[in-house]
């Protein structure tokens, strides 16, 4: 009996020490299952940290700040969806101009500073406008100024022969119509008319591209290789540039830097030293063939052609304005936008008033300084003043649109929607000033010295000067 209680015993004590093995075991599973959640929580609350939304401070910072002196603004990049009214957006532009600044945080009844401010630069990111820069009047006096001696450029003094060549772009895009129009037919009736204006004794030239295939990728070779100089340097002869333009069709993509590169070849045989040159690039869109136009346009502008380079953009948007106005900067010449027919006949028309001087020139009817002056600058201060004014017009309303569709979807409050449209209102107002600013300087300059002319406005409008 004593020896049977002395196993039980034994038993139960072995039996308690394997039970505290195993609870020990147990424990130390807990407490490494735990270490284990543990570690993974806070390896996902740094995750979700790394992925936390910017605050609105972060968001502000990386906009850019709003345009207030008129160099900032001359200066500014211009807003993807500027250059036209709002209602003159695409159905799709406009939506994706209204889901951008969807991007942002609702802003509700007691909007903050900062939220507006975030709003602001957004808006204004989107939809700031080319404003027009006094210093690109430079170019444009040069050619209304032409044979001024006051002008040390030579490209701008008479030579004994005048050749105009434009380039044509005949892509796929110029079938779009304005007013009812194609672009192309815009473009011939345009060319026609500027022909046809030029005095006897001076030759133009007209050389397509794109002109040949589709926008297809299948047909990319094929149109990107198409360039064709379908009118040779000559004077003007109304049936040949007739036929030869009736001819031609929208069609692929843009070759824009081998049309410049072929230009060149054009007119090496018209050296600078006796012949002016002046060549007219009309494009409605940037190159779409792998060449680099820009790098063309130097060495256009670097041949002894010595060129004078007007590039025109059709109706393009703020991308396409950007490459050709690069293109102008490189070729050393003169980039203005021409939305309608009107627009683009009046471009046109600068090369007419060349070769009417050069004909007066030509005469003996201009023989000295002082027959030359620079009235033109003067009338074409109100023409500053009014794209200016469309601008200012245009940035406006085309910022309020898209935030009124915000406000009614209730993605801002009205409340913030006021403060927003009087901040729209506020900078319409100080840029009306501005011009006026602008305008006078423009008017005080006209009296002067060509060179002193080029000096001052470079000195107050060029880029990174804070002008108010």
């Amino acid at each position: 009996m004593g020896k049977r209680l002395h196993g039980t015993l034994i038993l139960l004590l072995f039996m308690a020490m394997i039970l505290a093995a195993c609870s020990g075991d147990k424990t130390e599973l807990t407490k490494t299952d735990n270490t284990n959640n543990e570690s993974e929580a806070g390896s996902n609350e740094q995750d979700q940290g790394l992925k936390s939304d910017p605050s609105i401070e972060e968001l502000i910072k990386g906009l850019p700040k709003p345009s207030e002196t008129v160099a900032e603004l001359v200066n500014a990049e211009p807003g993807p969806f500027s250059g036209k009214k709002y209602e003159e957006l695409t159905a799709e532009e406009q939506e994706g101009a209204v889901s951008l600044l969807k991007e942002l945080p609702k802003v509700g009844e007691n909007p903050t500073d900062e939220e507006i401010e975030l709003y602001w630069r957004k808006a204004l990111a989107l939809f700031h406008e080319d404003y027009p820069n006094p210093a690109e009047a430079l170019g444009v006096l040069e050619l209304e100024a032409f044979g001024s001696p006051d002008i040390e450029d030579s490209r701008f003094q008479f030579k004994e022969n005048l050749n105009v060549e434009i380039l044509l772009d005949s892509s796929g895009s110029m079938a779009n119509r304005i007013a009812g129009k194609t672009m192309m037919e815009i473009a011939k009736e345009s060319i026609k008319e500027f022909a046809a204006s030029l005095p006897e004794g001076a030759n133009i030239a007209l050389r397509v591209y794109g002109h040949k295939g589709t926008g297809s990728k299948a047909d990319k070779q094929l149109s990107c290789s198409s360039n064709e100089l379908i009118y040779e340097m000559n004077t003007y002869n109304a049936n040949t540039l007739g036929q030869a333009l009736n001819g031609i069709k929208p069609a692929g993509w843009t070759p824009l830097a081998k049309a410049i590169e072929e230009a060149k070849k054009d007119l090496s045989s018209y050296k600078g030293e006796n012949n002016t040159n002046i060549i007219y690039l009309v494009s409605d869109g940037i190159e779409t063939c792998d060449g680099d136009p820009v790098a063309q346009a130097k060495s256009l502008a670097d041949s002894d052609i010595q060129p004078i380079v007007n590039v025109i953009g059709f109706d393009l948007n703020a991308e396409g304005q950007k490459q050709l106005k690069e293109v102008a900067e490189a070729a050393k010449g003169i980039y203005s936008n021409a939305r309608n027919q009107q627009e683009l006949k009046q471009e046109l028309e600068r090369a007419s008033a060349i070769a009417k001087k050069w004909t007066e020139w030509k005469r003996g009817a201009i023989n000295s300084a002082s027959d030359l002056k620079y009235d033109q600058l003067l009338s074409d201060i109100p023409r500053f003043g009014i794209k200016w004014g469309e601008s200012n017009s245009n940035e406006k309303f085309n910022i309020r649109e898209p935030l009124r569709v915000l406000r009614d979807e209730g993605h801002i409050s009205r409340k913030a929607f006021q403060l927003l449209s009087d901040k729209t209102s506020e900078r319409f107002s100080h840029i009306l000033e501005l011009e006026k600013v602008v305008s006078n300087d423009l008017r005080e300059m006209a009296n002067k010295n060509f060179e002193t002319i080029k000096t001052e406005i470079n000195r107050k409008y060029s880029e990174n000067v804070d002008i108010q």
